[in-house]
C-alpha cells in the first residue's frame, strides 16, 4: 500500500493544510548557501525558496514527486535517489538541507553517513523533522500510534529520536539556530570534527 507520502498531490494538500509547515521551510531555506544538496525534497516545497545565488541539487525516491518538483524548480539539479546512497563525491556541498524527511529514511544512521560524507568540511546541515515527544505521555502516545501510522504515511516513524541520530553520525547541532516547538526542531549541525 502507497502512503500518504507517495501521492504527491495528496501530499501536497496535506501540506496547503499545514502553512505554519512553510514558514518552517522558509527560514531553513533562507540558512543555505553555496552548492545546496536538498534530500528527500519530495514534491519541491522548498526550492523556491532558497535565496539567491545558490546551486540547488535534489533528489528523492519517488519519481511522480521529482515530476511536481521539476514544475516548481525547472532550473535545480533534479534526480531520483536516496539518502542512503547520494550519487556525489566526498566533500560536494556547503549545505545539505532536510525537511521532513530523516522521519521516513528507512536506515536513518546510513543516511546521515551519507550526508557527512557529501558535505565540505566547513558544510552545513540544515534540517526541519519532528522528533519523539520529550514528556511520558507523549512519549507511550507515539509509540503506540507509530506502526499504524507508519504504514499510512508510507514510512514516517513520529517517535524517531532524530536529534540524537543525528549527534551519533558525528554533527554537532548548534544552537543559533535551534527552534523548538511541540515536536518539531529546526536546527542547523556541523561535522564534529574535534
Amino acid at each position: 500500500m502507497r502512503g500518504v507520502e507517495q501521492i504527491p498531490w495528496l501530499y501536497d494538500l496535506s501540506m496547503a493544510l499545514m502553512p505554519g509547515m512553510q514558514r518552517w521551510r522558509r527560514s531553513l531555506a533562507a540558512l543555505a548557501r553555496g552548492r545546496v544538496l536538498e534530500v528527500g525534497c519530495g514534491t519541491g516545497r522548498m526550492l523556491p525558496l532558497y535565496p539567491d545565488p545558490v546551486a540547488v541539487f535534489a533528489l528523492d525516491p519517488n519519481r511522480a514527486a521529482l515530476d511536481r518538483a521539476r514544475r516548481r524548480s525547472p532550473e535545480a539539479g533534479l534526480m531520483v535517489g536516496s539518502a542512503e546512497h547520494l550519487p556525489f563525491p566526498n566533500a560536494s556541498f556547503d549545505s545539505v538541507v532536510s525537511g521532513l524527511v530523516f522521519c521516513s529514511v528507512p536506515d536513518p544512521a546510513r543516511g546521515l553517513a551519507e550526508i557527512h560524507r557529501v558535505l565540505k568540511p566547513d558544510g552545513r546541515l540544515l534540517m526541519l523533522e519532528h522528533v519523539h515527544a520529550r514528556n511520558r505521555v507523549g512519549r507511550w502516545l507515539l509509540d503506540t500510534l507509530q506502526p499504524p501510522w507508519t504504514l499510512i504515511t508510507g514510512g514516517c516513524h513520529p517517535n524517531r529520536d532524530t536529534e540524537k541520530i543525528v549527534e551519533n553520525a558525528g554533527f554537532c547541532i548548534e544552537r543559533d539556530h535551534y527552534r523548538s516547538q511541540g515536536v518539531m526542531r529546526h536546527f542547523v549541525a556541523r561535522k564534529d570534527l574535534g
